[in-house]
């Protein structure tokens, strides 16, 4: 049975005796859980749960006055208190009184409960498992989530990382002896990893927080193999029928939402200034004017406008030199312009990156990054240029990418021809 193992499954019974078989069967199956059974909600969690993927569900949380609408609020309640708005996961009814509620509830997931509807909504007989046994629960819950083999996929992806950061936390630090040194030892080998990523003179007047993120950059380049590691192991025991081109397929809507998933990180808050990928979106000035001019065609270009088209800068810097503090910023300008303008509208020309796909910024916009506009500041430079925290910044796949492409464009040879 595959379910996640990283604590992400909550049960929700008033009544312990019910609930003992499912317990039982999840603890046999090592999978961690949440267990809420506190009839006016005294035990829920004061923050929600991140991430959970599976909520077992008695309909019947309250025992006075037991009507559709005295129990559609306390489940309401614990939804709101303990789920994520919009969170993915498969709602399991664990009830004797499905037929008399369920309808009920799932009117309330398409009006005032929207924002917390299940992906898929599943049943397991709690009268029947009380008079059948674990087996019961075991044969039906593997039944069930059987039929939801994409998601399963993901789910045991999901524990794949779990246990790979685990492995590797398991692996370093039995590196010293459990003795009464072992915290210090461990401090001293965080200072030496922090050392190693970013050199002997650059780690001098650095703080704890600096040093730990320098070491656990060193540690999370482990993390990578760990998982591949892990889920090739396991990938096989999914109930996957097939993976095909199947239903309606993409929507340009759905494609572009997907790319900005894999692509771009965004933060409301702003990222923090020298680190690679960082995207600093600007107003349109002579510069971008300029690079609109060299690269986009002249009919194409005359629909731009000043309020949908941008200047923007990439840092390109490599992460070792922002470590070792070496006080300059290798930059790209490029410009982001709205999602109809497509690589048909371009000049011919390879001093330029224009293999982004439509992403969503403040809009769903098309960026293209030209090489012949890239700068170096030193950091002061850099401060007065650029003051504001970026809200964006490129993925790593599409950083190597625009970087590769930039070292082919700098070190082509060329030749001679007479």
């Amino acid at each position: 049975m595959i379910l996640p193992n990283n604590g992400k499954v909550i049960v929700f019974d008033d009544k312990v005796e019910d609930v003992s078989g499912l317990l039982s069967i999840l603890s046999k199956e090592r999978i961690p859980y949440l267990y809420y059974h506190d009839e006016y909600g005294d035990d829920l969690p004061e923050k929600p749960v991140e991430n959970v993927r599976l909520v077992f569900l008695d309909l019947e949380l309250v025992t006075n006055n037991p009507n559709p609408r005295n129990i559609i609020g306390p489940i309401a309640q614990r939804l709101k208190q303990t789920l994520m708005p919009h969170s993915l996961y498969i709602l399991i009814y664990w009830s004797t009184k499905e037929d008399k509620y369920r309808a009920e509830l799932e009117k309330e997931f398409e009006n005032g409960l929207s924002d917390f509807k299940p992906l898929k909504i599943l049943s397991l007989n709690k009268a029947k498992a009380k008079e059948d046994g674990l087996e019961y629960i075991r044969t039906e819950l593997t039944k069930e989530i059987k039929q939801f083999s994409a998601l399963n996929a993901f789910m045991l992806w999901e524990s794949s990382v779990n246990n790979a950061a685990g492995s590797i936390t398991n692996q370093i630090c039995s590196i010293f002896s459990k003795d009464g040194k072992w915290d210090t030892n461990m401090s001293g080998m965080l200072h030496q990893l922090a050392k190693g990523q970013a050199g002997h003179d650059a780690i001098k007047g650095l703080d704890r927080f600096q040093l730990l993120e320098l070491a656990v950059d060193v540690i999370n380049t482990n993390l990578i193999e760990s998982v591949e590691k892990n889920f090739q192991a396991v990938s096989r025991t999914i109930h996957l029928e097939e993976i095909r081109q199947a239903g309606s397929g993409l929507s340009d809507e759905e494609r572009m939402k997907l790319h900005t998933k894999i692509h771009l990180l965004s933060s409301d808050a702003g990222f923090k200034h020298f680190y690679p990928g960082n995207l600093y979106i600007m107003e349109l000035n002579g510069l971008g004017r300029e690079i609109i001019q060299r690269n986009i065609k002249e009919e194409p270009a005359k629909t731009l406008k000043k309020e949908t088209t941008r200047l923007i800068c990439v840092d390109l810097t490599p992460a070792c030199d922002y470590a070792q503090e070496k006080n300059y910023s290798r930059m790209a300008y490029g410009i982001l312009t709205p999602k109809e303008i497509l690589r048909k509208h371009l000049r011919d020309g390879d001093y330029r990156y224009d293999g982004c796909p439509v992403m969503k910024f403040d809009d769903y916009s098309f960026i293209l990054i030209d090489f012949r506009c890239v700068r170096s500041f030193t950091n002061e430079e850099f401060l007065f240029k650029f003051p504001d925290a970026p809200k964006y910044r490129l993925r790593n796949n599409l950083l190597l990418d625009i970087t590769a492409q930039l070292a082919n464009h700098v070190n082509r040879p060329g030749i001679i021809t007479i």
